[in-house]
């Protein structure tokens, strides 16, 4: 599962829809990604999150067959 870091980091814009961070960002790192994730809003979270779950019930799947 995805792990909220500290949102001292600083980025710009938001990885799902591009737009600039005005307020405090929502920073999140999965073990499969090498950078964090940054986040303007609990919506381009949660769109994140289900696509991120969605996929990686998909590898999941693949592995069985």
């Amino acid at each position: 599962m995805p792990l909220e870091l500290n949102t001292a980091t600083r980025s710009l814009r938001c990885d799902v829809c591009n737009a600039i961070i005005k307020t405090k960002p929502i920073v999140v790192k999965t073990c499969c990604n090498n950078r964090p994730w940054t986040f303007c809003s609990n919506r381009c979270y949660t769109i994140w999150m289900r696509d991120w779950l969605r996929k990686q019930e998909q590898t999941r799947q693949k592995g069985k067959l």
